[in-house]
């Protein structure tokens, strides 16, 4: 593999065996990097690491569930073990629980909704932060949804865990800033070809009485761009933000939306 932005580093990424955590992992392989994959399924991740490993590059295995202490602390061990140090952080591992007006929830999907999407990046962050500060350097990556930004009826725990995750990466800018480490986030639009997005459309249409193609027609018409972004976009902009191009870049959410949101 030739040499990229990224020669080197050690990533973790969570959320890693499909949708956009997949895409994620195999551009920073692409980039040079050491990917540490994570998600609760083997079977996922083990298909990541050779689709990585076929081009040349590299990949280890860390099944866990990012939102448990002890899970998080072996899934650094391994980073730690396979790469030597830890130099990017992508909080990717995320649920869905649209569907549910506030009144209909029950404070079990409202717990486990915030656990995974809000919960999760704090545990994580929390444990990798003290090697970063101890290198003085770093990277730390969220990816949040236009769900914490636009008004989105029957998705209320959805958006208050992103709204959450972006406050979050906020305060972590403020607090790493002074131990050159980044905190940024990137807010995905509609990213049709995911499970987890045809499970959000599925659940939305229900309620809104159409057709899951229908909705996804129109957010694409409503698109200043008149259309999705890819998994491979989002990827993109997360590995210009793990590089030293974006070196002066912290506490931001960038939108990779396709202009479904504008600030």
């Amino acid at each position: 593999m030739t040499q990229g932005r990224l020669t080197d580093k050690v990533a973790i990424v969570t959320g890693s065996g499909r949708g956009i955590g997949r895409a994620i992992a195999v551009k920073l392989a692409r980039e040079g990097a050491v990917v540490v994959l994570n998600s609760r399924t083997r079977e996922q991740l083990d298909s990541v690491q050779r689709e990585i490993e076929s081009t040349g590059g590299r990949a280890a295995v860390a099944v866990g569930d990012a939102t448990d202490e002890a899970d998080i602390s072996r899934i650094i061990d391994i980073a730690r073990r396979v790469g030597g140090r830890i130099d990017i952080l992508i909080n990717n591992a995320a649920q869905t629980g649209v569907g549910l007006s506030v009144a209909e929830m029950s404070v079990e999907t409202w717990d486990r909704i915030l656990q995974t999407n809000l919960r999760g990046p704090f545990l994580f962050c929390r444990a990798v932060i003290p090697h970063l500060q101890a290198q003085r350097n770093g990277r730390i990556i969220n990816i949040a949804s236009l769900s914490a930004k636009n008004a989105l009826p029957f998705a209320s725990a959805d958006a208050a865990a992103k709204a959450g995750l972006l406050a979050l990466t906020r305060v972590l800018a403020a607090e790493l800033g002074p131990y050159n480490i980044t905190v940024n986030a990137v807010v995905p639009g509609l990213i049709s070809e995911t499970e987890l997005a045809r499970e959000f459309m599925q659940k939305l249409s229900v309620r809104f009485g159409t057709t899951p193609e229908a909705m996804e027609e129109n957010m694409r018409r409503r698109a200043l761009l008149g259309r999705h972004p890819t998994a491979e976009e989002i990827a993109e902009a997360v590995a210009f933000l793990a590089s030293d191009a974006a070196s002066s870049i912290t506490g931001q959410n960038i939108n990779v939306c396709g202009g479904m949101s504008v600030c």
